[in-house]
């Protein structure tokens, strides 16, 4: 028996194959390209409502709903309090009256004359009594250098056993014996108020008060000072009346 070649053996079962399988003819096969190309044209067309041509279902972004802004109210539709119209003349005329009501005070006190006696507690038990006597009559002030032993205390108690139960005005300021160029006690003062404005050595202007010093009583001082000072003569005579009258 003649063998047939490899080849001859290898065509006959590739036929015996063929004939055994039942293969698409060219219109299956045109049919359904033919349906795949109309697959494809349908969901290339649909890929912007969802559908991405890849094939991948696509959300689309939610759609915030617009800002509404509040409507800004009109400012001169609203109601109004009535206000008058301010009156300028009133005003300045008010002014005018306070500044010269001001200027008359400040005369006042500039005319003003004070009755001081500028004593100190190292000064004879007798001499002082004498002196807080007639202050209380006069209505003048008790003027002192500074504490007993720096401390208030000690002042207190001191002036306290002083004065007892007399009404008399105390005063502890320093400056008032640079003020007045006070250099022993006691030193009786007639002062106005505008003897306050000291000059740059703390020293009140000579025109603006009146002394009297050495170991004398006040009454004898205003005497003095009546008798010897014509621009303080009536002031003196006034404070005096009231020591001699006992008011």
């Amino acid at each position: 028996m003649r063998l047939l070649p490899p080849l001859a053996l290898l065509l006959a079962s590739v036929t015996a194959l063929a004939q055994g399988v039942l293969l698409p003819s060219q219109e299956d096969v045109a049919k359904a390209m033919e349906k795949a190309r109309d697959a494809m044209a349908k969901v290339q067309g649909g890929a912007g409502e969802g559908t991405r041509a890849d094939g991948n279902v696509s959300v689309p972004p939610k759609q915030a709903a617009p800002m509404q802004t509040p409507s800004t109210p009109n400012v001169n539709a609203l109601p109004k309090p009535y206000a008058p119209a301010p009156d300028i003349a009133g005003i300045a005329e008010k002014y005018k009256d306070l500044g010269r009501a001001l200027a008359r005070e400040q005369q006042r006190d500039a005319s003003r004359v004070d009755l001081l006696v500028l004593v100190s507690l190292s000064m004879p038990q007798e001499a002082l009594d004498r002196i807080i006597d007639q202050a209380e009559k006069a209505g003048a002030t008790l003027v002192f250098r500074g504490l007993k032993g720096d401390s208030m205390i000690r002042m207190t108690d001191e002036i306290q056993a002083l004065i007892g139960k007399r009404n008399v005005n105390i005063a502890i300021h320093p400056p008032a014996f640079q003020q007045f160029r006070v250099t022993r006690v006691p030193a009786v003062v007639l002062a106005r108020g505008e003897a306050s404005n000291v000059m740059e050595n703390g020293c009140a202007k000579a025109d603006t008060f009146v002394k009297v010093s050495g170991d004398v009583s006040i009454d004898y001082a205003l005497d003095h000072i009546e008798r010897r000072s014509s621009a303080w003569a009536e002031e003196a005579r006034k404070f005096r009346s009231k020591i001699v009258r006992g008011l």
